[in-house]
């Protein structure tokens, strides 16, 4: 008899929670309903806005108290107490997130503890945003006047837009471009007037993030047809995903365009670059492209880095360093510089190493090994330097691995070396 009165109380606890939970959907399914009949009876402008103004509170329903960037505690509150069924971590882009699971929908909560996106796990009537969409539509061509109609699709933009941006964020990316496309598609009815480019760029590259190149290819280009690219951000997506479908031309002649109208955006020259040295093409012409990019900026550290970059690549290492120094000067806090030289000392330190382990000759093996020994310790004042002014833990780690490495192989010369070893070991084994 005990355990049967437990049992009840707990069901009873249940229904509580279950009503509280869908108290707001069985309220939208009603005006839901009876939006439908009065359409059905007079289907007139005015009834057709209040069908659509249903579908959306349809939408809204299972997310109502959901904000982004809300915190999670102050959304709990506003859900007014729904039972969450479950939690649990995973990573999106490198970070690790907390998705909280309940009977109508998952919130996806950032290491800040706020809302970063939403899942709606089952919609109470489907595709309540376009069957909205299409009733609003009815009411325009019902004639609607531009004022009563205006509130309502403002309101289904941003709709639109929120879903699209918890979308990208929990990295549902196709998901995301079609939020962000249909925004950009409701502010532009005659109604609104309102046309926002940027839902139109961000469904552009959600697709292409999205690995939907030609759907990438046609909302970009939308967006350069109308003038929408105010700083170039278009032209690097939208080559990229010329790039990926193999139209490498295409892809170049973008970029070229791009970085003549945009010389300092960076997105393009990094990608007008990494075009030409995966190509295989004539460097001088990257060496232009940088030329000219750093007359604009001359005081832009990563414009030096980026030709040092190059000097490497192509195993100039003498003309590597001085631009890698170049780009420390202009900028001492810039961290990559002064750790590139410093890899780039020790790249060297290999190949010689590789050089030696073939060579017969014992003189010329000693003389390898000293070049060797003097490339390793260059690397240490700018690998060190690297350690010293960043933040960045996984740096940090890069470097004291070498460091560790270079103080090991010379550990007998001195105690300041052996110290620095030990010193680089214990913050490894941290």
């Amino acid at each position: 008899m005990k355990k049967l009165f437990i049992s009840l109380a707990v069901l009873l606890m249940c229904v509580g929670t279950i009503s509280a939970q869908n108290r707001e959907a069985a309220k939208a399914l009603k005006e839901l309903d009876k939006a439908k009949q009065n359409v059905e009876k007079k289907p007139s402008a005015s009834a057709w806005l209040k069908l659509g103004d249903a579908y959306a509170a349809c939408y809204e329903a299972p997310i109502t108290g959901v904000f982004l960037d809300a915190s999670a505690m102050q959304t709990q509150m506003l859900m007014k107490g729904q039972q969450k069924l479950g939690s649990e971590q995973t990573e999106i882009n490198g970070k690790v997130i907390t998705v909280d699971t309940y009977s109508d929908k998952k919130l996806y909560i950032d290491e800040n503890g706020n809302v970063m996106g939403f899942k709606i796990l089952e919609e109470i009537t489907p595709a309540p945003l376009a069957e909205a969409l299409k009733a609003y539509s009815k009411a325009a061509e019902a004639g609607a006047s531009e004022k009563d109609l205006k509130p309502s699709l403002t309101n289904l933009a941003q709709k639109f837009w929120t879903l699209g941006m918890s979308n990208y964020r929990i990295g549902d990316f196709l998901a995301a471009s079609e939020s962000f496309e249909n925004s950009y598609r409701v502010n532009s009815m005659p109604a609104v007037g309102e046309a926002d480019g940027e839902s139109l760029y961000y469904s552009g590259f959600t697709a292409f993030y999205g690995k939907d190149a030609k759907r990438a290819q046609t909302l970009l280009n939308e967006c350069l047809s109308k003038g929408i690219d105010q700083k170039g951000d278009v032209y690097s997506p939208l080559a990229d995903s010329y790039k990926s479908t193999g139209d490498t031309a295409k892809c170049k002649s973008l970029l070229a365009e791009g970085f003549e109208k945009f010389p300092t955006n960076q997105g393009i020259l990094v990608s007008l670059i990494n075009t030409y040295l995966e190509s295989k093409d004539d460097p001088e012409k990257v060496l232009a492209v940088l030329h000219k990019a750093q007359e604009n900026e001359p005081n832009n550290a990563s414009l030096f880095y980026a030709e040092g970059n190059l000097y490497r690549t192509m195993k100039n290492y003498e003309k590597a360093i001085e631009f890698f120094r170049k780009s420390a000067e202009l900028d001492p806090k810039y961290v990559f510089a002064p750790y590139s030289e410093g890899d780039t000392y020790y790249s060297i330190a290999l190949e010689i190493q590789e050089k030696a382990s073939m060579e017969a000759d014992d003189n010329k093996y000693n003389q390898m090994l000293n070049e060797m020994n003097d490339c390793l310790k260059k690397a240490i004042e700018p690998f060190e330097r690297a350690f010293s002014i960043t933040d960045d833990v996984e740096i940090k780690k890069a470097c004291a691995e070498y460091l560790k490495q270079i103080f090991f192989r010379f550990r007998d010369e001195s105690p300041e070396y052996q110290q620095k070893h030990a010193e680089y070991v214990a913050f490894l084994g941290q």
